[in-house]
This record gives C-alpha cells, sequence and structure tokens, in this order.
C-alpha cells in the first residue's frame, strides 16, 4: 500500500528509521495522507514495510518532537493542522528526498515556459471560505445558504436519480443536452427576456464563464479586435488575450457602452446590457435597438452577456438584445449560477442553429458535456416551479438589502454610489480619489469586513483604484449598515 510513498533501501548508510521518518514527513506536506483520517498504525506500517515496531515507533516518535503528528486518545496518530506547510516549502522536501545520485537532475522549470504568456492574469476570485471566514461578507454572484430551498432541491436531486429519470440521462450526452432542461429554459428563463429560441438554437455549458470562451473561440481568430465595455469584465479581456485578439476598451456612461465611432473598428463587441459589470448601469431600449443597427449594417458580432437580469426589483428589465436581434448575429449568454447556485455551473448559449452546432462540436473537445445529473436535478426544480418561487424570493429580499446598502452609503459617502434600476446584487462603489481600495481591502479584513475592488475593471487600473464592488446576496440585512460604518471609519483612517 505505501510502495509508493515509502521505499526502504537496505542498502542506504541512512537508518531505517532515518528513511521512514524522512519520507513520512515529506507525504504529509505533499498532502499525500488525508488529514482527516488517522496514520496508519505502527504495527500495520511495520508489518507492510518489512521492519520492525520498534523502527517504526521511533520513527513516529520523531514525526511527533517535530510536529509533523500527534496522538489523539483511542483514535490513533494523526497529521497536526499546521504541518500542513506551503507549497514552497513541500517543493524543498520533495526535493530533499532525491539520492546522492540523482543530484545531477535538473527539474523543468516551467516557470521560463509560462513566461510573457503566463495564465494567471487579474481574474474576478472570491476567498472560497468568505462566507464562514467575515462576519460582513460584501461579496458579489454568491447565494445565501440561509435563502436556498434546500428541501425541494433535495426532491429534485432525489427523484432525478430514480429508475425512470435515470434512462433518460445515464448516457452519452456529447451531442444532445437534457431536453427537459432545454424546455425548461425556453419556458420559464429565456421567455421571461423576450427571447424565442428553438430546442436546436440552445446548448447548455458548464455556467456561463465556459459560454463565453466557446463564443469568442468560435467568433474571432487572431489579430482580430473585440471591443470590450471599459470598466468591463476582466475574464472576458483575459480570454481574449490568451487568443491573441486585438482589444478595444469601449467607454460607458449611464447608459452602458457609448456607441461611437470606435465600435466600427470591432469585429465582435461583448457587452452586459441589462446589469453593466462592474457599474450595475443598463442600456435603454432605444440604444440597444442603435446598436443591433450599426452592428447588423457592418455585419459585426455581439455577445451579450444577460448578467443578473433575472433578478429584477419593481421594474422588468429592457427586453434582452437577443430577442431583439434580427439578422442573428447576438450571441446570448447566460447562467443561473446567480440566482440558482454557483456550484451547480448551469449556463447556456442562444444563437442561430450553425453555431450551435459548432459550439456543441467544440464543447465536446473540451469536456464533452455537463454533468447531466446536474442538468436534470436542475430540470426538475425548474419544471416543478421552485425556482419560480425561489426567484421571487431572492429578489424581495435583495431589494431590502439594496435598500439598507444604498441609504448606509449615502450618510457615509454621499452621492458616491448609484442605486442599481432594475435590481442585481451588487452597488458600485467611488470612493474619495485619494483611498487606495486594495489598501483598504486589507484593512477592512482585519475587522472580518470583505469586499471586492475594481480597479483591475478598467483599460487604466493605476488611475481607478479607488472603485469598490460591494455584493449584498449574502451578507445578512441587519448587518449590512455595521459593515458599512467600518468600511467608512477604515477609508477616514486612510485619507
Amino acid at each position: 500500500m505505501y510502495a509508493n510513498l515509502i521505499r526502504i533501501d537496505r542498502n542506504s548508510t541512512e537508518s531505517l528509521q532515518t528513511q521512514i521518518r524522512r519520507q513520512l514527513a515529506i507525504a504529509i506536506v505533499n498532502r499525500q495522507f488525508p488529514a482527516y483520517r488517522p496514520l496508519p498504525s505502527i504495527r500495520k506500517l511495520s508489518k507492510d514495510l518489512g521492519v520492525s515496531v520498534t523502527t517504526v515507533s521511533l520513527a513516529y516518535e520523531s514525526l511527533k518532537q517535530d510536529g509533523f503528528v500527534e496522538s489523539r486518545d483511542r483514535a490513533g496518530i494523526y497529521i497536526r493542522e499546521d504541518a500542513l506547510l506551503s507549497s514552497q516549502a513541500s517543493d524543498h522536501l520533495y526535493i530533499s528526498q532525491s539520492n546522492s545520485s540523482d543530484t545531477d537532475v535538473i527539474k523543468m522549470d516551467f516557470r521560463s515556459h509560462f513566461r510573457g504568456r503566463s495564465f494567471n492574469m487579474p481574474r474576478v476570485v472570491k476567498p472560497s471560505d468568505s462566507l464562514v471566514r467575515f462576519r460582513f461578507p460584501f461579496i458579489c454572484g454568491l447565494i445565501d445558504p440561509n435563502l436556498f430551498p434546500i428541501a425541494s432541491w433535495r426532491e429534485c436531486i432525489r427523484d432525478s436519480v430514480n429508475v425512470v429519470e435515470m434512462r433518460n440521462w445515464a448516457t452519452d450526452y456529447s451531442s444532445i443536452d437534457d431536453e427537459l432542461l432545454v424546455e425548461q429554459l425556453m419556458q420559464r428563463v429565456l421567455s421571461k427576456r423576450g427571447i424565442i429560441a428553438h430546442p436546436e438554437e440552445i446548448l447548455i455549458t458548464l455556467g456561463g464563464q465556459q459560454a463565453l470562451y466557446l463564443a469568442v473561440k468560435l467568433l474571432l481568430r487572431t489579430g482580430e479586435t473585440i471591443g470590450i465595455e471599459d470598466p468591463g469584465y476582466p475574464d472576458i479581456l483575459n480570454m481574449a488575450q490568451m487568443e491573441n485578439l486585438n482589444v478595444r476598451r469601449l467607454p460607458i456612461d449611464k447608459g452602458g457602452m457609448i456607441l461611437s465611432d470606435e465600435i466600427n473598428q470591432c469585429k465582435c463587441l461583448y457587452t452586459t446590457p441589462s446589469h453593466q459589470f462592474p457599474t450595475t448601469v443598463t442600456m435603454p431600449v432605444e440604444r440597444r435597438e442603435e446598436l443591433l443597427r450599426i452592428t447588423a449594417q457592418n455585419r459585426q458580432f455581439i455577445i451579450e452577456d444577460d448578467y443578473e437580469a433575472e433578478i429584477a426589483f419593481d421594474k422588468t428589465p429592457p427586453p434582452a438584445l437577443k430577442s431583439l436581434d434580427r439578422c442573428g448575429n447576438v450571441i446570448y449568454a447566460g447562467s443561473l449560477s446567480k440566482s440558482l447556485m454557483p456550484g451547480l455551473r448551469i449556463g447556456y448559449l442562444v444563437a442561430d442553429r450553425e453555431f450551435i452546432r459548432e459550439a456543441k462540436a467544440l464543447r465536446h473537445h473540451i469536456l464533452r458535456h455537463p454533468p447531466v445529473n446536474n442538468q436534470r436535478s436542475v430540470a426538475l426544480f425548474l419544471q416543478r416551479g421552485y425556482f419560480d418561487r425561489f426567484l421571487a424570493k431572492i429578489s424581495n429580499e435583495y431589494k431590502a438589502r439594496c435598500k439598507t446598502m444604498h441609504q448606509s452609503l449615502e450618510a457615509h459617502f454621499p452621492g458616491a454610489s448609484v442605486l442599481p434600476e432594475f435590481g442585481g446584487g451588487s452597488i458600485w462603489l467611488k470612493l474619495p480619489e485619494d483611498i487606495d481600495a486594495g489598501k483598504l481591502q486589507q484593512k477592512v479584513m482585519e475587522s472580518s469586513v470583505y469586499f471586492e475592488t475594481g480597479g483591475f475593471t478598467f483599460s487604466n487600473p493605476s488611475e481607478n483604484l479607488n472603485h469598490i464592488r460591494l455584493g449584498y446576496s449574502v451578507i445578512d440585512n441587519a448587518l449590512i449598515t455595521e459593515g458599512i460604518e467600518l468600511i467608512a471609519k477604515a477609508a477616514l483612517r486612510e485619507k
């Protein structure tokens, strides 16, 4: 069992005890043993390795003294939490296990290999432990677990694996998607955005992110130009750079993307017209129609990212660009991540059936298809009306939280934020010019507050360091005012 973790060399000048101790330490810091389970007992390890019980006992004792493991009464020997070192430390230990005859081996230098084309670009990343780590999580794009109808979701998961349902999805879905899910998207999601589509014009993706990547990959070739809002979604910019595209940043105003002559230089435009990322402004119908007229005349493509459009408060957002599209140049990308659960990774593309045919083939080469059990569970959740009920619930709750947040921001930063026109889950805030949002973020984290910085969404981040995004989808309404006060006090100290 441990042949690949611990190798005994009886011809080595190193004692058996030292060999076992050294290789166990390396396996621990490289996380090759699960931290929640006990390590092999002394007797079992001695038997498997063919060494004495005393030898293994002394090796374990040495690991205890060095802080790698601990004994728990009647439970065995466990890895200490603080023994899981950083990757740098574990790399050092890994190298140290080499025999003297391997000293001339040169490791592959991947850092040099990726120099000049690193994919570690600025991107939207949220702390994975944010909901337990921070008391005031002003984080965007997540769902409050306390609002989620877990009983209804359990029912749909359970029913998706009964004998009849399993026959519907227990197959290779590379060339098709769950028919029930596609039908429910048409009836309960797309219809609300004014979109009428045939099933062959819809493709299920692994979240909205994959939908956007497929669109960029299929619509543009190396050297062609894509227009991206400024400020705008960083990950679409990263995709463009990875595909070696030219990028033209297009300024926005209170009506979204400005329709200047600059758009004529682009083969494709990326826009978030319903809730612009990150400012939340909404493009009016008149500008949408003019954008469609210009792009149809120029034979340009539009990637419409209908971000958070389904989360509306008092008014219905303007119809989606895709619903007004007459020549078929709009590629519509949507997702249930912001209105159901991000972890489900259910997104979709709506476009001309020839585009969907190519997108389906490309999807196959990347991952074949999204998990079909998730597709069927979501389909049942939509079909039974649970999604509509949940959407109404979170929309009402978000409306209340948004009002509380805007009132608190007005009290501390008058005129610096704009109330979202139709809904969504965040507010865009412009702090005083002399405040660095990144430094402020680090400061308030000491008070268990977290928000997202916004400077990196601009084409010139250094001149826009004073912007932040404040999400209200997961923070309790009762904590919003206190959290904003902590941010305001820290901002005063930063000035």
